[in-house]
């Protein structure tokens, strides 16, 4: 029986969160790829961890919301995080803002969460096989734009073009995430097994072919490789943190530092936008390296936003304000508080 609290969540899903907050930590912040380079994976995982979430979000929400209202909901929502990420990604942090691409995710999957599952799955495939090629057919019609100065510019990137993140790539996450979620739903800790199992084996099958069958595996190239370890391995993550929760679901109370985190991200990501911008203003000035990357750095970010999530919870989580400080502010403007 999977175990709800709050808003009706998941604590599985609230644990995925968290790995993929710390996740990205990892990879913004880590300075070595570690043992065998196995922190180098965080740039595969955070992105679509994230995209998947936000899909099976989504489903959730069209489990309480009809499509007229999550449609509308969703279009705040999308000029939020937007608005949000072209902000904060003025303040010079040396990271690429995800939040504008999330936005548009977002906005792209309130009507799509109430097509049925086959739909879902051919619109991923989809996704999946044209994501490289649609990153190549747009590139000169997004210089031409950029050129141009036409706004334009900004869809052609936040869709297809982006260096980091493309929408039509985080589809493919987003569309299977909904789909899962749908699962999550109704089957019980065999169907969890299963997802974990399957997403390890998988991954580990992708990853020792990309090690002995192609000349060069990169992240954020939006390869179909790359997708499909990707999705492998946020498949494992939430598989064995819903298996997680099910063991811990008499004690929750051990949970707790990280089922706040994974409900308050945004807060969250913001917060370590802002360090990581005072880092890169002020480092140089105290004789520090200009680049961010350092164990203390990442390990800093880790504790902090544990740390943050536990104490708003433990002294506002019986507050209207529980949700998190942005988190809060966005379900109200949004019309879900």
């Amino acid at each position: 029986m999977p175990d709800h609290s709050g808003a009706g969540r998941i604590i599985g899903i609230d644990l995925a969160r968290c790995i993929a907050l710390i996740s990205m930590f990892v990879a913004h912040t880590a300075p070595t790829g570690g043992p065998a380079g196995l922190l180098n994976l965080s740039e595969f995982l955070t992105a679509p961890l994230f995209a998947l979430l936000l899909g099976a979000s989504a489903f959730y929400s069209s489990q309480r919301m009809g499509f007229p209202s999550l449609f509308a909901s969703s279009v705040v929502r999308a000029i939020a995080l937007i608005a949000l990420g072209l902000y904060i990604g003025s303040w010079g942090a040396q990271v690429d803002i995800v939040l504008q691409y999330l936005g548009l995710l977002s906005l792209i999957m309130a009507p799509l969460v109430f097509l049925p599952a086959w739909a879902l799955g051919a619109l991923a495939v989809a996704c999946w096989w044209w994501a490289a090629p649609a990153r190549t057919y747009f590139a000169a019609d997004a210089a031409q734009a950029t050129l141009n100065g036409s706004y334009t510019a900004y869809l052609y990137d936040w869709a297809f073009t982006g260096h980091s993140y493309q929408v039509l790539t985080l589809l493919t996450y987003a569309c299977l995430g909904a789909i899962l979620a749908a699962g999550l739903e109704s089957w019980g800790a065999v169907g969890d097994a299963a997802v974990a199992v399957a997403g390890t084996g998988l991954t580990g099958l992708l990853f020792w072919y990309s090690r002995t069958a192609v000349p060069e595996f990169l992240p954020y190239t939006s390869s179909r490789l790359e997708i499909g370890f990707s999705l492998s391995a946020c498949l494992a993550v939430v598989g064995w943190s819903c298996l997680l929760a099910r063991v811990f679901s008499q004690g929750e109370g051990f949970l707790a530092p990280l089922v706040a985190a994974g409900r308050m991200t945004l807060s969250l990501y913001v917060l370590q936008i802002a360090v990581l911008a005072a880092y890169s203003v002020y480092a140089v000035g105290y004789g520090l390296p200009a680049r961010d990357d350092s164990w203390p750095m990442m390990f800093g970010l880790i504790v902090l936003a544990l740390l943050f999530a536990w104490t708003w919870q433990r002294f506002l989580g019986h507050t209207f304000l529980r949700r998190g400080p942005l988190e809060t502010a966005l379900a109200w403007v949004s019309g879900r508080g």
